[in-house]
């Protein structure tokens, strides 16, 4: 079970390595376009108070329920965010130094602090996974820490963040880079599974393979 979950963790590391060496490739030859052209802030509020998911962003940009409490609070303000729309947070991007931002897929809406930004694709050249993809990279995450060293509060302002640039190569070399990008998360999702099983079964294995001995010294 172990050789076999090794192997596979070989596999995923050369799956990683050949999206690396694809992303390098067009972050140097393709045309590059500022977030400020490419995603247009959206406000819409919970007017009616009907959904009720609250939720946040984490340090891996992944949404979260919301840690903050909500009891009577005002949920008409908060703001929706629908499938395929980014939520944004500059706060502490300085301290964290990690860009708080996550794509939303879901087919209900769900609700965000009137703190967060959510925003959209405008550009009908560049795909949301593709955007999100590069802001899940650390070099990214570096340039955020950068510019939001003009703040106080080490906080990405808004005009700052819309200013970063990501290469847009053509829309049939975004999907295959978000579908090689996907596939290696998948597998490393995988990966983690199996050694998390391995880990639950070995000491039931042992246990049983102590008991066999037992029987067999008493036979």
């Amino acid at each position: 079970m172990i050789e076999n979950q090794q192997t596979y963790e070989c596999g995923l590391e050369d799956l990683k390595k050949s999206f690396e060496v694809l992303i390098d490739k067009y972050k140097h030859s393709a045309d590059k376009k500022n977030i400020g052209s490419i995603l247009n802030e959206i406000d819409c509020r919970n007017v009616d108070g009907y959904i009720k998911d609250v939720q946040g962003i984490n340090i891996t940009k992944q949404f979260m329920p919301s840690v903050a409490n909500t009891f009577d609070v005002d949920l008409s303000k908060y703001k929706l965010v629908k499938d395929g729309q980014f939520a944004f947070s500059g706060m502490q991007t300085g301290r964290d130094e990690c860009i708080r931002i996550a794509l939303y897929r879901g087919e209900e809406p769900i609700i965000i602090s009137p703190a967060y930004t959510v925003l959209e694709v405008q550009d009908k050249n560049v795909l949301a996974e593709y955007i999100m993809m590069w802001f899940s990279r650390k070099e990214t995450d570096r340039l955020g820490w950068f510019y939001s060293d003009a703040s106080i509060r080490t906080n990405l302002d808004m005009d700052r963040f819309y200013e970063i640039k990501i290469p847009v190569p053509d829309t049939k070399i975004q999907q295959s880079i978000v579908n090689i990008y996907n596939a290696y998360n998948k597998r490393k999702e995988i990966n983690e599974k199996l050694k998390a099983q391995i880990k639950e079964i070995c000491p039931i294995l042992i246990k049983g393979s102590i008991e066999e001995a037992k029987r067999t010294v008493e036979v």
